[in-house]
């Protein structure tokens, strides 16, 4: 999620429970709710060190109950031991409700960090969904505008919040249910199918099946009904193959009913038997540790150097271009010569 959703639910949180102050309290709650992505700085490293520790450690089961004992011997330390409680409690509140919120979306959290690099994603709302900010945002701003009934309104609007994250999950079911039917070849060993949810509506998908041979992948908008648990019957009508291009293209195919869905079939280019060097071998690991749907969508040979590129089909939507494509330009001996990730439309 992003920070403003994660500051509004750091602010609700610290109006909600009991504090010698509170606004004190909500500045507390603040900084619980933003401190996990103090990780996002890796990015001034480079991309590579940001999609290996962004959402790592500092979002982990034992980071939690770490970053919240710290932030209440700090406000021990500033405001006395009347302080002590209060902020492990909110910190434990707010950094939970920080893990959770990111949890829902499909970028994959390291919860079992450091003991396992692994990603956990539920997959029911996309990373930035302004709908479910409002909500949030809307209950800070009465939380801290009126002591006496603020409070008990932003945990309605906190309330009404968890019910619409609800409803994406259950839009997510059946969109998933959906993909099963629609890729009726999927096998539980060899293909991985899944539903991920698309921007500014909680109804529109992108489902997809992921094999060794071929990616399928489709975009659905579901009926409202949908939330409701009312199935809707979903079929190929029309198979796209992609044409191949050095931009590694975004689908451009649009949102359709569950019945009238076209498959578009990603096929990995042909590459030429290729011995990596070590550090390039270190640099496609890392992005394939990260990627969840990764494509070798284009290869060039030209004057005994290969360009090769990875994308990551995960973060497909219609006419946008891929936020995180991989290059790797290697010598006649496999050896690294630049790298990059980076955008690509």
């Amino acid at each position: 999620m992003d920070p403003l959703t994660h500051l509004a639910t750091g602010v609700i949180c610290s109006q909600m429970l009991p504090a010698p102050s509170r606004w004190w309290a909500a500045a507390a709650g603040a900084i619980f709710a933003v401190w996990p992505d103090v990780d996002y700085f890796c990015i001034f490293w480079d991309r590579l060190a940001f999609i290996r520790y962004h959402r790592g450690f500092t979002h982990s089961l034992v980071a939690l109950p770490l970053f919240a004992l710290a932030g209440a011997l700090v406000g021990r330390a500033l405001g006395g031991p009347r302080w002590f409680k209060p902020l492990f409690i909110l910190g434990l509140a707010v950094l939970g409700s920080h893990l959770l919120l990111d949890l829902a979306t499909s970028y994959g959290t390291q919860l079992l960090s450091p003991f396992s690099r692994r990603r956990f994603a539920l997959d029911w709302i996309f990373i930035i969904d302004p709908y479910f900010t409002a909500l949030l945002l809307a209950g800070a701003i009465a939380a801290l505008s009126f002591p006496l009934w603020g409070p008990r309104a932003g945990a309605w609007f906190l309330a009404a919040a968890a019910v619409y994250l609800l409803v994406c999950a259950s839009y997510h079911h059946q969109a998933l249910d959906l993909a099963r039917r629609v890729f009726k070849d999927a096998k539980p060993g060899g293909q991985t199918v899944a539903a991920l949810p698309q921007p500014f509506s909680c109804r529109r998908w992108q489902l997809i099946a992921a094999g060794p041979a071929e990616i399928q992948q489709a975009f659905v908008q579901l009926p409202w009904e949908a939330a409701l648990g009312l199935k809707a019957d979903g079929g190929k009508t029309a198979v796209v193959p992609v044409t191949r291009s050095q931009a590694c293209p975004a689908p451009a195919i649009p949102y359709q009913e569950p019945g009238q869905l076209t498959i578009q079939i990603w096929n990995p280019a042909p590459a030429a038997a290729t011995v990596y060097s070590p550090e390039a071998e270190v640099i496609l690991g890392r992005f394939l540790e990260f990627a969840r749907f990764p494509l070798l969508c284009n290869v060039q040979s030209q004057g005994g150097e290969q360009l090769l590129e990875w994308q990551d089909l995960r973060f497909s939507v219609p006419g946008r271009a891929f936020p995180f494509v991989l290059q790797l330009r290697l010598d006649a001996q496999g050896r690294l010569q630049h790298w990059l990730i980076g955008r690509r439309g």
